[in-house]
């Protein structure tokens, strides 16, 4: 009964520790500083490191591009210009009311390289979300893209009607705002992070202290909406019509992809996939490593993305 009763009251003096550290703004996160590129009526925010062949990383939902802070000094390293991106609504970028969707995103993407890059054709890098981002710039503008990288993508897996109404229906700004801190580090552990460690307790830190912040519900907002998006406008049935060479990399202890809220399976599954509509692309599905795969495995990730641009022709390919 001791035990049981000092397990409690550690418990309860653990809990909402994250809480009660001080609230945070968008501008707090890290890296910083940031650039900031006017895209038509968007601010989006960049970093631009290194030089040599132009790589482009595209984060994932609810993401911002402190999620490639393992991967840069790597890829700086090797030899090539890195940009990462806050794509609009997320980070420091603009979060406008309307736009929000793959192809919205993407346009928003090739903005940006106009603004800071004109007429450079790069390797685009995307996770999650951004991967189905990044595939709809391929298919968009194959003379822009020189090799093509998918972490942990979304687009692969399909989504029936009824599954896609059902996702959209459960995904609500309520849903998503009214998360504390115990439903953030359970569903971070569970689904999110397989290998736990100070980068995935940082991200956790930030969304947490983020609630509330001036811009959160316009975050949340963009969240949503790019949920909607991603099984609106599909990618799968078109992956076969990429020209550049395509490099696929899969956690196989992903807990979202594929979406088991919606149907089973599992990452190996989706992996499979990728490489029956993708017959000529190199898939890699590693083990012990979760849906997070550019920081649970940095070392890794940079070399495929490094053997990419190693491998790409000098100019883009077109179909």
């Amino acid at each position: 009964m001791r035990r049981l009763l000092f397990v409690a009251l550690t418990l309860g003096c653990v809990r909402g520790r994250l809480e009660d550290q001080p609230p945070m703004t968008f501008e707090d996160l890290a890296p910083s500083p940031v650039s900031k590129a006017r895209v038509g009526d968007l601010d989006i925010a960049y970093v631009d490191v290194g030089s040599g062949p132009l790589v482009v990383l595209i984060h994932g939902l609810g993401e911002h591009l402190g999620y490639w802070d393992e991967n840069l000094p790597g890829l700086v390293e090797g030899g090539a210009r890195v940009i990462a991106l806050d794509l609009p609504g997320f980070g420091r970028s603009s979060k406008p009311a309307d736009g929000y969707g793959i192809a919205w995103q993407a346009a928003a993407v090739r903005g940006l390289l106009d603004a800071v890059a004109p007429g450079e054709a790069a390797v685009l890098v995307g996770h999650s979300m951004g991967g189905q981002i990044a595939a709809r710039f391929a298919l968009t503008w194959p003379d822009r893209t020189r090799a093509l990288v998918l972490v942990a993508p979304a687009g692969v897996e399909r989504f029936g009607p009824g599954e896609a109404a059902w996702l959209k229906n459960v995904s609500t700004p309520q849903a998503f705002s009214e998360r504390d801190e115990g439903e953030l580090r359970a569903h971070y552990r569970r689904n999110v992070f397989h290998v736990w460690g100070p980068a995935a307790e940082r991200h956790l830190a930030e969304r947490v202290r983020l609630r509330g912040a001036p811009g959160f519900d316009a975050y949340i907002h963009a969240v949503v909406r790019m949920i909607h998006a991603m099984v609106d406008e599909p990618v799968a049935d078109e992956l076969h019509r990429v020209s550049a060479p395509v490099t696929a990399l899969f956690g196989e202890r992903d807990g979202l992809i594929p979406n088991t809220l919606v149907h089973g399976g599992a990452p190996a599954d989706v992996a499979a996939q990728a490489r029956r509509l993708m017959p000529a692309a190199r898939v890699d599905l590693l083990p012990d490593v979760g849906h997070m795969v550019q920081i649970e495995a940095p070392e890794r990730t940079n070399r495929a993305i490094l053997d990419a641009v190693r491998a790409a022709p000098a100019e883009a390919v077109s179909p």
